[in-house]
């Protein structure tokens, strides 16, 4: 009794199912990948004018190594910068600071004085010689 296989087995593989999960995981990486922003911090660049900006004074910050503070040729600790600078602000409303830092500076004494700055709306001009 001779007995065949009314079915034949297909040697052949459909790549079509594995296309589409190729293009659906394309998709969702593509639509991820846009919505990730970079943690950076924005910049205000000025633009190229030929505009004068008037300023009565400067206020000379410096930053040194060692995490003590010069204001404006007087030396002071981190707990009496705050208070200096506000009196400062409080006599000249037109004042910038001009912040200059040692090359071994922490940068959190850095941002601290951008952050009083910006507490009472004064700008800073960094001074990178």
């Amino acid at each position: 009794m001779a007995l065949k296989r009314r079915t034949k087995i297909s040697a052949s593989f459909s790549m079509s199912s594995m296309t589409d999960i190729v293009f659906l995981l394309l998709i969702f990486f593509m639509i991820t990948s846009t919505m990730v922003h970079p943690n950076a911090i924005k910049l205000l660049i000025p633009k190229k004018s030929t505009k004068k900006v008037v300023v009565d004074t400067y206020l000379n910050v410096r930053v040194t190594a060692s995490g003590r503070f010069v204001v404006d040729g007087k030396w002071m600790g981190s707990d009496q910068v705050e208070g200096s600078l506000t009196r400062l602000f409080a006599r000249n409303d037109n004042s910038i600071i001009r912040l200059q830092t040692d090359a071994n500076a922490s940068t959190g004494d850095a941002a601290r004085v951008l952050d009083i700055a910006e507490s009472n709306g004064v700008k800073v001009i960094l001074d990178i010689r």
